[in-house]
């Protein structure tokens, strides 16, 4: 295996010690058809961290094509279901960096809409947004999509319903951290969100 120099530079530390500090995400979750993003609309800015930047930006703008929208799951605001992780592993082939994604949410019931929804989870591919507490939305899954990993689904052990967990694939990780969303009209992040990044266009 062919190892790659590690050669980015730092730009900033983080003061912890005199602000709060948010620790957790809103509950709920935008889960959105990898097909229905306009592939074309998807801009990564990304500082490159081998030079030495003077700014850092790790972001991502996209837009669904026209008519289509994403799909909201929310859970009571005191819980803790809805959230996401990474992983971070080296590539094997080229030494680089490279980051499973999961997004976990709650499914509940066992009627015909919820069959439905799992279902599609478990056959489908999907970039989830989640925002944080500080207003920060992020987003999952950008270049390859997630898909359900494996569960077990129990309604009566887990008071109704089961956390589901939507992760990379492993023969297709990212190839960055999640991504901080920009919108195409500047603050208009949570607009988006709220409104499930629908592109009412038709």
């Amino acid at each position: 295996m062919a190892v790659l120099p590690l050669c980015a530079k730092l730009i900033a530390g983080q003061d912890a010690s005199c602000f709060p500090v948010n620790r957790k995400y809103y509950q709920q979750a935008v889960v959105i058809n990898k097909t229905d993003i306009d592939p074309d609309s998807i801009t990564v800015t990304k500082t490159d961290f081998n030079t030495a930047p003077e700014t850092c930006a790790y972001n991502v703008s996209f837009a669904l094509k026209a008519g289509k929208t994403g799909y909201r799951f929310t859970g009571g605001e005191n819980g803790s279901i809805y959230f996401g992780r990474y992983n971070k592993t080296l590539s094997e082939l080229t030494g680089n960096p490279q980051y499973v994604h999961e997004a976990q949410m709650l499914v509940v019931g066992v009627d015909e809409a919820s069959k439905c929804i799992l279902e599609a989870l478990d056959k489908g591919r999907y970039v989830v947004a989640y925002q944080f507490m500080d207003g920060t939305v992020e987003i999952y899954g950008i270049r390859n999509g997630l898909s359900t990993a494996d569960y077990t689904f129990s309604t009566q052990e887990n008071g109704g319903g089961t956390s589901i967990i939507l992760t990379s694939s492993e023969s297709a990780p990212e190839n960055e951290l999640p991504l901080v969303y920009k919108s195409e009209v500047p603050g208009s992040e949570t607009a988006d969100f709220d409104a499930a990044f629908e592109n009412t266009a038709s």
